[in-house]
């Protein structure tokens, strides 16, 4: 009796193995055939698969898994704003391998940093382009998403390994996955925020600039700016230093030979004036000056030459562009999609700045992106200031609606 018991157990747990292996190969087989965050390239139909609504929605782990499969060369970080603006299949890339757009939506310095070591452990960079945000230095109003997740990087914050195989094949066989697939399936007419294959996030604004124009869209985003990501501004925190999280980034490219491109994200003007409204116009300074300084500083330290730093923010002839009226619900700006994001024409200039680019069907003004040394910084700071009175003095309606944010 004993023994036919064992019989029958063994029986049930056989078939339960089978069973669980064989779930596991219809569901690993079912995610690789929908291929719901993009990572493959598994043939795309419409209705079917060919929208990705799903990247969007896990867009940190997503990214994360992608540099494993693209493994490129170059890398751009960012916000938001880059995720627009910086195209990685620009002309300027051609002869320096794959490259990749990492920057991430709501992004911080820290994140930038940590997928930067992420993506370097994947494959050794040969260079990053680097776009700075004012906002992605506040240690008190812009944490980590929570979908952030460390454990799918590479590395630990020391550069310690801590991949393994599980690691890498689990986004592929997890039940969240799979639900990612069916929800692919079922969201193919999404008009959610998609990404292309190179990292691109692409702008879908017809609905809400017919609904309500592109000068109530700077209204909406300049308000929360003013209210959330300026607000309770520090560069420091008892949990988090920003500054020194800035000098292991800048350390780390010194000592892996990674070619470090820094830049200064430009946005409309109005957003500047929201920094100023806010009363942070001294600590905008202060940050870029501390990011020539330190840039500096830490070239030093490595024995090596301080990696370039251009400045494409402030009050120069694209970032002024005018703003169509209220109301006016048909017309769009050549530069900008709002306050904060830019198009793809203005990054494609630059991209031309940063590499020195000469295309012959754009054309690229003298005061788009200042090189910032220590030598010229309060130079370029002053000027700014300058141009930022006859700004205001030319838009008294521009100014006047910032200064209703303070109300």
């Amino acid at each position: 009796m004993k023994n036919k018991n064992n019989q029958i157990f063994n029986k049930y747990i056989y078939f339960i193995s089978i069973a669980t292996i064989v779930i596991m190969l219809i569901v690993v087989g079912f995610n690789r055939l929908i291929d719901p965050y993009g990572f493959f390239s598994t043939p795309r139909f419409d209705g079917f698969n060919k929208n990705k609504p799903e990247f969007a929605s896990h867009l940190r782990m997503s990214k994360a898994v992608a540099i494993q499969h693209f493994k490129p060369r170059t890398i751009i970080l960012g916000s938001s704003r880059t995720e627009y603006g910086i195209n990685p299949d620009h002309s300027s890339f051609e002869n320096i391998g794959p490259s990749y757009n990492l920057a991430l939506s709501s992004a911080n310095l820290y994140e930038a940093y940590r997928y930067m070591q992420h993506a370097n452990e994947i494959q050794p960079l040969d260079q990053v382009i680097l776009m700075l945000d004012f906002f992605m230095f506040n240690a008190v109003g812009n944490p980590e998403e929570s979908e952030f997740n460390e454990k799918l990087l590479s590395t630990d914050l020391l550069g310690n390994p801590q991949f393994t195989l599980i690691q890498k094949v689990s986004p592929f066989i997890s039940l969240d996955t799979f639900f990612s697939s069916l929800a692919t399936i079922i969201r193919q007419k999404s008009r959610e925020k998609t990404y292309l294959f190179n990292g691109v996030r692409i702008r879908k604004n017809e609905k809400n600039k017919k609904q309500y124009g592109i000068h109530t869209s700077f209204l909406r985003t300049e308000n929360i700016f003013y209210t959330r990501n300026y607000s309770k501004f520090s560069f420091a925190t008892l949990q988090r230093d920003n500054w020194k999280i800035y000098k292991q980034l800048l350390l780390f490219a010194q000592q892996k030979g990674i070619k470090l491109h820094i830049a200064i994200s430009p946005s409309h003007v109005r957003l500047f004036e929201v920094i100023a409204a806010k009363g942070l116009w001294n600590k905008f300074e202060q940050w870029k000056r501390l990011i020539v300084q330190f840039n500096k500083e830490i070239a030093i330290y490595a024995n090596n030459n301080p990696f370039k730093v251009f400045d494409f923010s402030g009050y120069n002839s694209l970032t002024t562009e005018t703003v169509p009226p209220l109301g006016d619900m048909h017309t769009e700006m050549q530069w900008f999609w709002d306050a904060s994001h830019y198009k793809k024409e203005l990054g494609d200039l630059v991209l031309d700045r940063i590499f020195n680019f000469n295309s012959p069907k754009r054309f690229l003004p003298n005061d788009f992106g200042i090189i910032l040394t220590p030598e010229n910084i309060e130079k370029n700071i002053e000027k700014n200031k300058i141009n930022r009175i006859i700004w205001r003095k030319l838009h008294p309606d521009d100014v006047k609606e910032i200064e209703k944010l303070r109300i």
